[in-house]
């Protein structure tokens, strides 16, 4: 739901310093700035559909924790899944990216290997169950943007908090949330360069009126007194922090790609960018109903020069 918030941000920051939107006086983009920004918004975005991925496909699987006794099939774009370690001593399946099939939102094409294993509870459903995912040589490639493209390999957790009871989440009188951590994602670039990336995420998903989804991401631990959603380094060696200023909340009301409420700022040794999420046309975050788009801020070290500009979701 983010990949085009974060096309966008992108885009922004590449050509609004020089556009008459702008309501500060700005100057060119520090190319280190703007490359990392970049690089988080795509290893964000892909962290996020990795997820939804893992989520899929263990959803139709008995070994996770789905009722009944047969499996559901569940397809994934571009992917075969390999379930024969379903029923093992820790449950596994295998996720093999065919890295020819062209996926869409954002168009992109995949390769290598995702690992799923229930390393903690009986079912995926239980509150406390936990998720290790093994990222191996898995490559992401944007055939619109140039062929782009990032390889991860590392490890990151996913912790369903308080259990799923989906009864009482369609009903409306639960929700679910699930957290999630990395310590040791490293992230290649098509320039060759590493990023060492962590996260701190907390999800939390419900339902509203027997019918509309909502979530609320927030970052989940704290570092110099923020809320942080991650760190690390950036690929030019200087150290970096995404802070969750304002939990980003969207529902399937508005659309996942129009969050209605939301800000973060990313900060590096040169550089920070502030998105201020669900605004109107003015720049104002909206009160109720659907928003307008969403408000970025940057700020440049090396010469104090800022800047502002307010733009559409679509």
């Amino acid at each position: 739901m983010k990949s085009k918030l974060n096309v966008l941000l992108m885009v922004c920051l590449s050509i609004v310093v020089f556009s008459a939107c702008s309501k500060k006086k700005t100057t060119t983009v520090d190319p280190n700035a703007k490359q990392h920004n970049q690089d988080v918004s795509d290893t964000k975005s892909e962290s996020d559909n990795v997820n939804t991925d893992v989520n899929n496909a263990i959803s139709g699987m008995t070994a996770f924790g789905k009722n009944g006794s047969t499996n559901t099939a569940i397809s994934i774009c571009g992917a075969m899944i390999d379930s024969s370690q379903a029923q093992a001593a820790i449950p596994t399946i295998i996720i093999t990216f065919d890295g020819t099939t062209t996926c869409p939102n954002p168009s992109r094409i995949r390769s290598g290997q995702i690992k799923v294993e229930l390393i903690a509870g009986t079912h995926w459903t239980d509150a406390g169950a936990q998720l290790r995912v093994t990222h191996t040589n898995y490559k992401v490639t944007f055939p619109t943007l140039g062929s782009h493209y990032l390889t991860f390999n590392g490890t990151k957790y996913l912790t369903n908090v308080n259990g799923i009871n989906w009864i009482s989440l369609y009903i409306g009188t639960s929700t679910a949330s699930i957290r999630e951590r990395s310590y040791d994602m490293q992230v290649t670039f098509d320039n060759g360069q590493i990023e060492t990336w962590k996260t701190a995420r907390l999800s939390t998903w419900g339902i509203k009126n027997f019918s509309e989804i909502y979530a609320t991401v927030n970052g989940d631990t704290t570092i110099n007194g923020k809320t942080i959603d991650s760190w690390g380094t950036t690929r030019f060696g200087t150290t970096f922090t995404t802070e969750m200023v304002q939990p980003w909340y969207s529902s399937t009301a508005c659309g996942w790609w129009a969050p209605t409420s939301g800000k973060y700022t990313s900060t590096t040794d040169n550089f920070s960018v502030t998105a201020t999420l669900g605004v109107n046309s003015n720049g104002g975050q909206v009160s109720s109903g659907c928003a307008y788009g969403f408000k970025l801020d940057w700020n440049l070290a090396a010469n104090s020069s800022s800047g502002e500009v307010v733009l559409p979701y679509w």
